[in-house]
């Protein structure tokens, strides 16, 4: 059975560790960090299939700004996992800013172990069905924000950046087998690395 691990962000050190500890009883492999740095670095050293994610951090503890740039990290390099969001501000605003960020749900302060444990299972179910998705039938959902009134062109291109940016992450920026993934011809695979800046 593949290990269940979550990553558990919260700059409350109580909160996380009642947290963390309730997650463990239920059988999951939790990481603990209080801050969007050490977020992103376990991020960059492990993989986890679930975040749960504080919104408000040091040093801007009163907006939902640190979270948003872990949500927005987590987007552009893995949109499989699935990111919970915990909330102790303005619930309407924040939780209406991470979902627009491409969180799965969120939870608002003060949660209960029972609460985050419930979302963490449906968040395990929903992740578990997406990675089955995408690896028998190469299905993966695109989420492309959409203003009205943009034109065609600014949305296509914000899809095909999206896109070779989801390939190349998968293939471990393999141009060759992103090529193949995407049906294009190397060098156009090459254009569009340099066309959208790219980078491994």
């Amino acid at each position: 059975m593949v290990e269940q691990k979550v990553l558990l962000v919260d700059d409350d050190p109580a909160l996380r560790g009642m947290l963390g500890f309730s997650l463990e009883l239920a059988g999951y492999q939790v990481t603990e960090v209080g801050s969007r740095a050490d977020a992103i670095k376990a991020l960059q050293t492990e993989s986890f299939q679930v975040i749960l994610l504080d919104m408000g951090m040091p040093p801007h503890e009163f907006t939902p700004q640190e979270g948003l740039a872990v949500l927005e990290w987590v987007r552009v390099k893995d949109a499989l996992v699935k990111v919970v969001v915990l909330t102790g501000q303005d619930a309407e605003a924040t939780s209406y800013l991470a979902l627009k960020h491409g969180a799965f749900d969120f939870l608002e302060k003060p949660i209960s172990a029972e609460a985050v444990l419930n979302a963490v299972k449906r968040a395990f179910l929903f992740y578990e069905q997406a990675a089955k998705l995408k690896q028998q039938e190469g299905v993966q959902h695109l989420q492309v924000e959409v203003t009205l009134g943009d034109g065609v062109k600014a949305i296509r291109n914000q899809a095909e950046e999206k896109l070779i940016r989801q390939v190349l992450a998968d293939t471990e920026f393999n141009v060759h087998e992103a090529a193949r993934r995407l049906g294009l011809k190397r060098e156009n695979v090459y254009y569009l690395i340099k066309k959208y800046g790219l980078q491994r």
